[in-house]
């Protein structure tokens, strides 16, 4: 089953909060799992990004750098990008690294 773009926050934070305490270390299944709600976060804020309801802070480059990143630049490069809703303080970071798993989680100052 392959989940589809969400362009409510709410349930995006919920989605992000869901993907952080999946344990990717218990088996296959948890980590097919992570990879497949980080696609779906990623793609919900492709269309949030499009739409102009999330901002990017403070960095110019759009999200699809990070699939860009993944395709073009090999197996030693990383990068993040800090979003957040429009009108909100609560940042979250989302980011891609070829050796370990991608991120997307709350910034804690």
């Amino acid at each position: 089953m392959s989940l589809q773009p969400d362009t409510d926050f709410e349930i995006l934070e919920q989605k992000i909060e869901q993907l952080n305490k999946i344990n990717v270390n218990a088996n296959y299944t948890a980590r097919d799992r992570y990879h497949e709600l980080y696609n779906s976060i990623y793609e919900s804020l492709l269309v949030m990004e499009s739409e102009g309801s999330i901002i990017l802070d403070p960095d110019p480059k759009s999200l699809s750098y990070l699939r860009e990143l993944l395709i073009n630049d090999g197996p030693e490069f990383s990068y993040t990008l800090h979003f957040r809703e429009k009108n909100s303080t609560k940042k979250y970071m989302i980011g891609v690294c070829i050796r370990g798993l991608p991120k997307c989680k709350p910034v804690t100052d």
